[in-house]
């Protein structure tokens, strides 16, 4: 009894190592995805060293996305036959490397296959990282994990967005970019030690990975949620010129209002997750949030600085609500579980990236037709982002009939 009592601490012990590995990756990750960010722009080191055109910062900016996005659904169909570990460490390790060929790369055709790759290991290491995880906990503890997950994205942009630039101060551009890529290997090291290996059952079959494409469930919540990726993501790109322009704030008070979105976030996770795992209401915890969100975004149109200071943290919190919720839904359902739960985050993370590209371009076309006047574009992502949030409304409620709830 005792030796049965100290093994079962043994395991509890090792979950919370191997999720603090993988969320130290996350944030790893996180960082290597946004440090370019503070490069480019009219003033941006890399800009003024490879003199890039605002077409060429577009396309560099673009180029990450299409390789995130494409390459989504054939990591969950990776990860569902070469295992979670196999395929999250590959994605960490591609990232990593070109991370560093980032840095060192020489003229700008160099760095945008590079920034392509680096999408690619993004796609990689996301869903999968998720199916190490949801396995090592109980079913009522996965929105918690996965709000802690999804908050650490926040916490590796901020260090990429701001953190970075004192970084690149220090080193310079080229070694700054070398050196987020060298910390992730770091990472991808210490997930070789700390994760233990993919296991399959002596003799076992594949399941039919058909009813995961075929699950209704899946294919609602990426369209339904569509509209809020694109006008989050567009937000967060686009808020802090907003202010400027609008009312003439200063830059750096500006870029400390729109990172708002981004910190509140990292609270909004797990303060969302537990609950919805607390109430058993995964549904609820990604429609009412969301409703929320899209309301927020249109009222950005037609708030004073004063008003902003408030509507944006809360839009970065219920924002997070979402996305935790919903990647933790994915399990539950019993066509999916968690065997297939990285698939199932795949296809709604490729419908939702991939389907959410031409709405940062739409916002672009609308402040160009109406004169600088952000209010319209900020009218229409809302508006569309409430508009593909009805289609929550026809999903199933994720939580197994024979699951119990939390003591």
């Amino acid at each position: 009894m005792e030796q049965q009592a100290q093994t079962l601490q043994s395991a509890s012990s090792r979950r919370w190592l191997v999720l603090g590995s993988v969320l130290t990756s996350r944030v790893v990750y996180t960082i290597n995805w946004f440090n370019i960010a503070p490069l480019i722009g009219t003033t941006g080191l890399i800009t003024l060293s490879l003199n890039l055109s605002p077409l060429a910062q577009g396309i560099l900016v673009s180029s990450f996305l299409l390789g995130a996005g494409v390459f989504q659904v054939p990591a969950g169909l990776l990860s569902a036959r070469w295992g979670p570990k196999n395929t999250s460490q590959l994605g960490m390790l591609i990232l990593s490397s070109s991370g560093i060929a980032e840095g060192l790369s020489p003229n700008f055709p160099i760095l945008l296959v590079s920034r392509f790759l680096l999408g690619i290991g993004a796609a990689l290491f996301f869903a999968p990282a998720i199916g190490i995880l949801t396995p090592l906990f109980r079913e009522e503890e996965e929105g918690l994990v996965l709000g802690l997950y999804n908050s650490c994205f926040n916490i590796g942009g901020a260090i990429g967005l701001f953190g970075w630039i004192f970084v690149t101060d220090l080193l310079g551009w080229q070694a700054g970019l070398v050196f987020g890529g060298l910390i992730g290997l770091v990472s991808v090291a210490i997930g070789q030690i700390v994760i233990p290996r993919d296991k399959r059952a002596v003799g076992s079959t594949v399941r039919s990975m058909r009813p995961v494409f075929k699950n209704r469930n899946v294919w609602l919540i990426g369209f339904g949620v569509l509209g809020l990726w694109g006008a989050i993501f567009s937000s967060s790109n686009f808020l802090e010129h907003y202010t400027i322009d609008t009312f003439g704030i200063s830059a750096s008070v500006a870029g400390l209002m729109a990172s708002l979105i981004m910190f509140a976030s990292i609270f909004g996770g797990p303060i969302g997750g537990r609950l919805s795992d607390r109430f058993r209401m995964r549904k609820i915890f990604i429609l009412v949030p969301g409703i929320i969100v899209s309301i927020g975004i249109v009222l950005f149109g037609i708030s004073q600085p004063i008003e902003l200071w408030f509507l944006i943290p809360l839009v970065g919190f219920m924002d997070s609500i979402v996305f935790s919720t919903m990647y933790a839904s994915m399990s539950q359902y019993p066509e999916i579980r968690h065997e297939y739960a990285p698939l199932g985050i795949s296809i709604i993370n490729s419908v939702q990236i991939l389907g959410s590209y031409p709405i940062p371009i739409i916002f672009t076309f609308l402040l160009s037709v109406y004169g600088n006047n952000y209010s319209p574009g900020w009218f229409f992502m809302g508006g569309i982002s409430l508009a593909f949030m009805m289609l929550i409304f026809w999903i199933k409620e994720p939580f197994r009939a024979n699951s119990k709830p939390s003591g």
